[in-house]
């Protein structure tokens, strides 16, 4: 019976150690934007004030549903200053997801636990606190397919990254929402106070055109507040809403530390937007040249700058005059945001020779930026 009696008291000595020790995450919470439409272009900025940074801390900016379900954001790793996406694996899928671009820095692997699915990391890159990170995310068709890209300007260097492009074997893919910004504890540091900051969210509809998010609903997982969750010991120890006024204004969302409720949960929250579509400056090309590269080819090669909006397409097109002239002989449209080079057969006409190429900039945001004309040697 005595040994009975201890196995019982070790068993519940051990259960209570996992009760005890596993109850200080901050609360996961979550700020849910008002676009409950599909859209093909969303964007968020996010910022980590200074003392709202806590290790082990993912401050997502953009999360979406959909058959490219997926998630953006900023994380406080052991590694460094990540930015971090990636897409689930659907049924709906006809092969694996891939990476058909992975900007400088940027890794790519397979994930589990929660799902499965590719994900992209850059530590590289880095971020900085109280600086705020403009994400947008674009998808587009490729035949069958569906490829999703991931932008970020940087407000301190005022540069944009594109961190990665992934192609999923589903047709039509689109970022349903409301866009979920979440802000996670995923290693029990419920004694360290985390905040993320956010706004001038925007979703793009299929029609063309755009959306500003007006209002959000913030919450905390419920089910981690209860006895024995992960949250039950700081069950009270959370925040968000809205600061500033006006132009100033910004969502927010606390968790952990000394953050105490100022609202219920859930509760609703709002921003006052006049504008009517994005106003970042528009996509240009910085360089732009043309060589021979084999016996009857030409390569055109070009450079964007990265303080105006990034590339979305290419508009490629052959004239019969140095002047760039009349009707083109050719025409070619590139939907690659990421490339920087075309080649060119010299046999492009067989009448009539080409003189000049000229290559014209579609920016992420669809607008006809930038154009160069450059005549061949």
């Amino acid at each position: 019976m005595s040994r009975f009696l201890a196995a019982v008291v070790v068993a519940w000595v051990l259960n209570l150690g996992v009760s005890a020790f596993g109850q200080d995450a901050a609360p996961s919470s979550h700020m849910v934007f008002d676009d409950n439409f599909p859209g093909d272009i969303v964007i968020i900025s996010v910022r980590v004030p200074a003392d709202g940074e806590a290790m082990y801390t993912y401050y997502e900016g953009l999360g979406w549903r959909g058959t490219a379900a997926g998630y953006a954001g900023l994380q406080a790793h052991p590694n460094g200053h990540n930015f971090i996406c990636s897409v689930w694996d659907n049924p709906a899928h006809t092969a694996a997801i891939t990476a058909v671009h992975r900007g400088p820095g940027t890794k790519t692997e397979g994930f589990g636990g929660e799902g499965t699915g590719l994900k992209s990391w850059n530590f590289e890159l880095g971020w900085d606190v109280d600086a705020w990170y403009t994400l947008v995310g674009r998808c587009w068709a490729v035949g069958d397919h569906t490829q999703l890209g991931m932008w970020v300007h940087s407000e301190a260097t005022n540069e944009w990254t594109h961190l990665v492009t992934f192609d999923v074997a589903v047709a039509g893919a689109r970022f349903e929402g409301g866009t979920d910004a979440f802000l996670e504890d995923w290693l029990d540091t419920g004694k360290e106070g985390r905040t993320t900051n956010l706004r001038g969210g925007w979703k793009r509809r299929l029609d063309g055109s755009w959306y500003p998010f007006a209002q959000a609903r913030y919450s905390v997982n419920a089910w981690d507040l209860e006895p024995g969750k992960r949250s039950f010991a700081m069950r009270e120890v959370w925040d968000g809403g809205v600061r500033g006024e006006g132009a100033d204004a910004y969502y927010f969302m606390s968790a952990g530390g000394k953050s105490t409720p100022s609202t219920a949960n859930p509760s609703q929250h709002a921003i006052v937007r006049d504008e009517t579509a994005p106003a970042f400056p528009a996509g240009k090309l910085s360089e732009c040249g043309v060589a021979p590269v084999a016996k009857n080819d030409w390569e055109l090669s070009w450079k964007c700058d990265p303080q105006a909006a990034p590339p979305y397409a290419f508009v490629v097109e052959t004239f019969a005059t140095e002047e760039g002239t009349g009707t083109p002989l050719t025409r070619e449209v590139i939907v690659e945001p990421h490339r920087r080079s075309h080649v060119l057969p010299r046999d492009l006409a067989a009448a009539v020779k080409p003189r000049a190429v000229k290559l014209s900039c579609i920016d992420l945001f669809d607008r006809e930026a930038d154009s160069r004309l450059v005549v061949l040697p």
